[in-house]
């Protein structure tokens, strides 16, 4: 029966399917994924069974209204795919990698965009010296730019670790970089039977190394919690000086701080928790931070049957606390999922939310079209900005997947997918007077796979990286847009 289900999940795509299942079996995650059918997929943002996330629906319950709108949707990417121009962009993909070793599953990029970080928490070749059971280790890339264009630099990024990697998820989950570059950090969630943690590495010059341990929370705040909760490392942020991190532990319901003096890293305070959530709201599958790293805010996408919500909390002294109530946005149709996604500008007093589920107008064909909500901060109380975003011209599908914001908030990239999930995009919107408008859509000339594409942007907006994770066959890559004097990308 199962085998039947997974049938019908990964949106509807067959043979992503049959790989997604045996790469479960393989890593001996299958009786952990019976047991807790919440975990996400390998695009980063998505449940590992689409049924309960909605992205798929049954083929035998599909109206004739769903099959006209299907049809709406054809026609209108008919229409407009002509008319579409995608440049061509540098393409990112790091070496010493195996074939499935979904790069662009997570980016990241430095304030002046010269550095960028790409996960990819497929197997790599630290494989051969692990167990057979142990499970894919994934990795992380760095690249620079220069003047002869974008280069690797150095190898791979592996943390080290004792434990058992295994699982879906591994390291390169989740990646972010300091503003100036020489900090990174990378999530790995299926660090020792999906307990989680995060790596942390620092750059001298042109050489990489990690930084300490791996960074695991501890404290457990909620009553029958392990002592070590799971999921740790599925989302992770920095501060610009990279002394503040935060690590998202969606299955523990929350997230961990961590500072650094010197080179030493030690966990502030208890886990945070935001209140007023309705069921399990899978606090931690998202998370970002201010650039003083004295705001953050943390998705659950999962919140009250999959409403969604982010909540954000406010750091005074080494003491954090809950800032307002959670926030929800409004105008959303479905279970829109929203923190699936989330970013901050760099004074904290601008927020976007991801909700890849909105308006699931055509579940068994395309899915949920999807959108993000901007939310502004003054003297300390949240309010909505505007409407919602969501791009419009041709099909687009999963809006929110992923989200980022320029340092001064005026700029938006909500990734997803663009021709009717051909291709993975970002739609650039840009706020001018408290309003947004849709200035660009981004995408690659072809879509190779149906993994949702994560979103960086540079502090000016001017640099947008776009994660590919199932590029070429599942090798992955990222791929960078860059704006020209004439505003154009």
């Amino acid at each position: 029966m199962m085998a039947r289900m997974l049938g019908r999940i990964l949106f509807g795509v067959p043979v992503v399917a049959a790989a997604a299942f045996a790469l479960l079996v393989l890593i001996g995650l299958w009786d952990r994924y019976e047991k807790d059918t919440a975990v996400l997929g390998f695009g980063g943002v998505f449940e590992r069974l689409a049924w309960e996330a909605g992205f798929a629906g049954n083929p035998n319950h599909r109206t004739g209204a769903d099959a006209e709108r299907s049809l709406e949707r054809r026609t209108a990417r008919e229409q407009v795919a002509a008319e579409r121009f995608y440049q061509q962009v540098p393409k990112l993909v790091g070496t010493g990698a195996p074939g499935t070793a979904y790069q662009g599953t997570s980016v990241a990029l430095s304030a002046d965009g010269k550095t960028a970080f790409v996960g990819g928490p497929g197997a790599n070749n630290a494989d051969r010296d692990r167990l057979p059971l142990v499970g894919p280790a994934g990795a992380a890339w760095v690249f620079t730019r220069g003047g002869s264009g974008w280069t690797q630099q150095g190898n791979k990024l592996i943390g080290t670790t004792n434990e058992h990697g295994g699982g879906l998820w591994s390291q390169g989950a989740s990646v972010a970089l300091s503003a100036d570059g020489n900090t990174a950090i990378v999530g790995g969630p299926s660090d020792n039977n999906t307990t989680g943690a995060a790596w942390v590495f620092s750059r001298n010059g042109d050489v990489w190394a990690q930084q300490g341990k791996k960074l695991v929370g501890t404290g457990a705040s909620g009553p029958g919690e392990p002592p070590l909760s799971l999921g740790q490392g599925m989302s992770v942020a920095l501060s610009a000086d990279g002394n503040t991190a935060i690590v998202g532990a969606w299955r523990a319901e929350g997230a961990f701080v961590f500072t650094r003096r010197g080179d030493v890293w030690a966990q502030q305070g208890k886990k945070l928790v935001g209140s007023g959530a309705v069921g399990g709201a899978r606090q931690g599958m998202s998370v970002a931070l201010s650039a003083d790293g004295n705001t953050a805010i943390v998705g659950g996408w999962s919140d009250a049957n999959k409403t969604g919500a982010a909540w954000v909390f406010a750091r005074n002294g080494d003491v954090w606390k809950q800032q307002g109530r959670k926030l929800v946005g409004s105008g959303a149709v479905g279970n829109a999922r929203q923190g699936t996604s989330v970013a901050l500008s760099a004074d904290g007093n601008t927020a976007i939310v991801g909700g890849p589920g909105d308006n699931p107008s055509d579940r068994f064909g395309a899915g949920a079209a999807g959108a993000a909500w901007v939310f502004t901060r003054s003297e300390g109380a949240w309010t909505q900005q505007a409407h919602k975003l969501a791009a419009t011209g041709g099909v687009w599908t999963q809006q929110g997947a992923s989200v980022a914001l320029s340092a001064d908030g005026n700029i938006a990239a909500v990734g997803g997918f663009a021709h009717d999930r051909n291709a993975g995009a970002a739609a650039v919107f840009a706020r001018s007077g408290g309003e947004w408008t849709q200035e660009k859509e981004l995408a690659a000339r072809s879509g190779l796979g149906k993994a949702a594409p994560s979103v960086a942007l540079s502090a000016d907006g001017s640099i947008v990286l776009l994660g590919e994770p199932e590029d070429n066959g599942g090798l992955g890559a990222a791929l960078v847009f860059t704006r020209s004097g004439s505003g154009d990308y």
